[in-house]
């Protein structure tokens, strides 16, 4: 809950509750006091990623925002940040039709899950297959040492039913027979691998309405409708195009799944993950990943810190200002930046989350991540701060050009010791090591109106030395590792140094 949020009113919205405090509630009561609380806490960055999206879906639905026309879609939105709250009439109302559609457990049709899979797939197999970090298949048994048995709290299974359906492998799940087909075969989920950009706001409801896409880029043919809206269950044979932000935040997934309960209806005692489509999905753009027009979204780094990206995220409305082609941007970031100054000014804490899994498509998962960062957009958009924005894109050239120019050394020094050797031991650690330590260099630098481009090149200079050390001493290292120091420090391309 928020530090700030008033007593009186958190007592009536959630009777108990404390400012500051944390928090278990369903969704019903996350909307209604949305305005009153600062975040959501999730565990696992994949599940924290889908929640994030369900939410933005459940806000376009009590928010009004399910409208074609971009003006009547813009109007609403300025609206409904003017009430600076979700309607808890709208949102008790859209629960009340849905109730027994959002029931984890319900016999004719659970939560976000397809019941067909108990009669269709050959086993139901333990709860740990539902937690992606508990050992299973390929992936790496120490990410949780949990047995595969034991039972999983419903809770928690909630968010890892999400996680499969935006992050699956691809690989081999249940047997599933479904009309003609019978396989155990599964596809890569549509975000697997990838990394997405959040807007946090200074509170939930900020965030959420801030996340909802407007009505355009829609090509579908049909009612938009969430899974738990249709009366029908997918066809995992012909997944339907996406026609509106329902189905593009909750309806596209490759993988199905099951949950089988306790008789006290409180953990996951056993689950079906099967195949979903058999077919590729029909193209969709996810608002909240950076796409390229040649080679699809950007994939998940771990090693990749956020200062890269806040120049983007900063010229959101002109990417090529900051010398960036052919990506587009997460839309948030372009609707956020053309809202007007005084909305801005209410807005001057927003703040972009990340969310990534660095993983292949495969069911081997290297690493999840999360991180925020540490400025917030608004103070340093260019029609508001030119002057900031400017200093932003000079800095992070800066922090580029002298990591480029480190790893391209270390290569060459590396190259002229072993000929033959087509890889390096040197770049990629000592890249990675450069952008921990540029990261604090970075967010400092841009805090302040009057502060210099850090000395990049100098840190560069310093990883290169620690690194080469010990073959700069050695007979074969000695001349290849100074002509490549020299050729960092005088460099001849007319790079000007940083």
């Amino acid at each position: 809950m928020r530090e700030d949020a008033p007593l009186g009113e958190l007592e009536k919205v959630l009777p108990g509750a404390q400012p500051g405090e944390r928090v278990w509630l369903g969704l019903r009561s996350a909307l209604s006091a949305a305005h009153l609380i600062a975040d959501l806490e999730v565990a696992n960055p994949a599940a924290e990623s889908m929640l994030r999206r369900l939410l933005t879906a459940l806000a376009v639905r009590v928010g009004g925002l399910d409208v074609l026309g971009r003006e009547d879609w813009e109007e609403r939105f300025d609206a409904l940040l003017a009430g600076g709250r979700f309607d808890p009439v709208a949102v008790g109302a859209y629960f009340d039709r849905w109730l027994q559609r959002f029931d984890l457990f319900d016999g004719r049709r659970p939560f976000m899950q397809d019941p067909r899979l108990a009669e269709e797939c050959s086993k139901q197999a333990p709860p740990g297959r539902l937690v992606m970090p508990r050992p299973s298949g390929a992936n790496q048994p120490w990410l949780d040492r949990t047995p595969q048995g034991e039972p999983v709290p419903a809770g928690e299974a909630l968010g890892w039913l999400l996680a499969w359906r935006g992050y699956g492998p691809s690989g081999l799940g249940a047997q599933r027979r479904h009309a003609s087909v019978n396989s155990k075969n599964m596809k890569a989920a549509p975000l697997r691998a990838l990394v997405s950009f959040h807007p946090l706001g200074e509170s939930l409801f900020a965030s959420l309405v801030l996340s909802c896409p407007p009505p355009s880029g829609f090509e579908g043919a049909g009612a938009d409708l969430a899974p738990w809206e249709r009366d029908d269950l997918e066809d995992p044979l012909a997944p339907a195009a996406v026609s509106g932000p329902m189905g593009l935040l909750t309806g596209r997934s490759t993988h199905h799944v099951l949950l089988a309960r306790s008789v006290d209806g409180v953990e996951v005692t056993g689950c079906w993950v099967a195949w979903g489509s058999r077919v590729d999905l029909p193209a969709a753009r996810d608002p909240f990943v950076i796409d390229r027009i040649k080679g699809g979204p950007v994939r998940a780094s771990w090693r990749r810190q956020l200062l890269r990206d806040f120049d983007a995220f900063v010229h959101a409305r002109d990417p090529a200002a900051a010398g960036i082609k052919g990506q587009i941007l997460p839309v948030w970031l372009s609707v956020f930046a053309d809202l007007p100054p005084d909305v801005l000014k209410v807005l001057a804490g927003v703040r972009v989350r990340a969310l990534g899994c660095h993983q292949e498509k495969q069911d081997r998962d290297e690493h999840w991540y999360a991180a925020t960062t540490p400025a917030s957009i608004a103070p340093f958009l260019p029609s508001q701060h030119p002057q900031r924005a400017a200093r932003v894109a000079r800095t992070r050239l800066a922090a580029e050009l002298a990591a480029a120019d480190m790893a391209k050394v270390l290569r060459s020094a590396w190259k002229e010791m072993a000929p033959g050797d087509k890889g390096c031991a040197w770049a990629d650690a000592a890249t990675s090591e450069f952008w921990d330590r540029a990261d604090p260099l970075f967010w400092s630098a841009i805090a302040h109106d009057e502060a210099e481009v850090p000395q990049f090149r100098g840190l560069g200079l310093e990883i290169f030395d620690s690194t080469t050390r010990e073959a700069a001493a050695s007979p074969q290292g000695l001349l290849p590792v100074a002509r490549a120091r020299s050729s960092f420090t005088h460099p001849r391309s007319g790079r000007k140094k940083s």
